[in-house]
């Protein structure tokens, strides 16, 4: 019985502790040409009180931001993030991003791209933390349309 109880006292907590602490504004649609390049631009807010570990954090331990994408529609030339701002968490300097920022990737049409219709998928891995604390890694799936003309 005193299990139950532990259970459902810290069963609201562990809920809560899942929740996103990052949100990504639905994508905006890409148009390209068979032959062309074009750029998509992630936005992304970490929620106040949070800061997400930068895509090169100088801690070996820490979980990085990844943006990773399927093949698809167009070929992927680059991720860029923006330049991190540096935290002290303890006896540690740490790379992060608070707030809002972009991520841009670069991408390319094959000359023999299929015309029409497409959606380009990705996932966005982070670990988000506070200064107390770090949450469990969470994804979150990336689906951009793309019209290749």
């Amino acid at each position: 019985m005193l299990l139950y109880a532990v259970c459902l006292t810290c069963l609201p907590c562990w809920c809560l502790a899942q929740q996103n602490k990052l949100v990504v504004n639905p994508p905006d649609p890409i148009t390209v040409k068979r032959g062309a390049a074009a750029t998509q631009v992630l936005k992304v807010t970490v929620l106040p009180g949070f800061h997400v570990n930068s895509d090169k954090p100088k801690a070996e331990y820490v979980i990085p931001l990844r943006l990773t994408w399927s093949d698809g529609p167009v070929e992927v030339k680059s991720v860029v993030f923006p330049k991190p701002e540096e935290i002290k968490v303890g006896p540690d300097l740490l790379t992060v991003f608070t707030g809002s920022f972009e991520i841009r990737t670069d991408l390319k049409a094959a000359d023999n791209a299929a015309a029409g219709s497409a959606t380009l998928n990705g996932k966005l891995r982070y670990q988000a933390c506070s200064n107390d604390m770090c949450f469990r890694p969470a994804s979150i799936d990336i689906h951009v349309p793309v019209v290749i003309e």
